[in-house]
């Protein structure tokens, strides 16, 4: 199912409704894999990624 972000003016002419419905409805070859794993973390559970981050922007 596609995905779509549109802004609070996004509006279609009438007669365009029925190609943008068609086009909407199309199936999408999924981008993530299966064994997708997220590799997010949070700076105050991984205190090295922390200081190498601090390091890095030179921020004491």
């Amino acid at each position: 199912m596609p995905t779509s972000t549109f802004g609070k003016q996004f509006e279609v002419r009438h007669e365009k409704a029925a190609d943008l419905v068609k086009e909407m409805s199309k199936s999408v070859t999924p981008t993530l894999k299966q064994d997708f794993h997220s590799n997010m973390v949070f700076l105050h559970q991984n205190t090295r990624l922390k200081e190498s981050l601090i390091r890095a922007l030179n921020v004491r």
